[in-house]
Parts: structure tokens; sequence; C-alpha cells
């Protein structure tokens, strides 16, 4: 019986181990998540300033031109 007993005690701390990593691996695909959530946030924000410098050389033209036809 007692060797019974020791087995079932193991078989518990198996199943307690796997859970410990199901745990640890839902942990880290949440982080994974949020890695790519982040990357794609840091990838629209820098489309956004490319979006805004280029309206901004745009108007930066538009003067020099301005410029140019009040020196004629």
């Amino acid at each position: 019986m007692a060797n019974k007993d020791k087995i079932i005690d193991k078989i518990e701390k198996k199943i307690d181990s796997i859970e410990k990593l199901h745990d640890k691996e839902s942990m880290i695909c949440e982080e994974v998540k949020d890695l790519l959530a982040d990357l794609r946030d840091q990838e629209e924000d820098e489309k956004w300033e490319d979006d805004s410098e280029e309206d901004f050389d745009e108007d930066s033209d538009d003067e020099d031109i301005d410029e140019e036809e009040d020196k004629e």
C-alpha cells in the first residue's frame, strides 16, 4: 500500500510540474503577444512620422517657390 502511495505522490508532483510548465508557457505567449503589439504600434508611429515629414517637406518646397517668385 505504501508503494502505491509513493507512486501516487510522484504522479501528483509530475502533474503539478506540468501545470507549472503550462502556466509558464501561457505567460511567455502573452509576453510575446505584447512584444508584437509594441512592434505594431512602433510601426504605425513611424508611418505617421514619415507622413508628417513628407507633409513638412512639401510645405517647405512651396515656400521656396514663393521666395523665388518674390525675387523675380
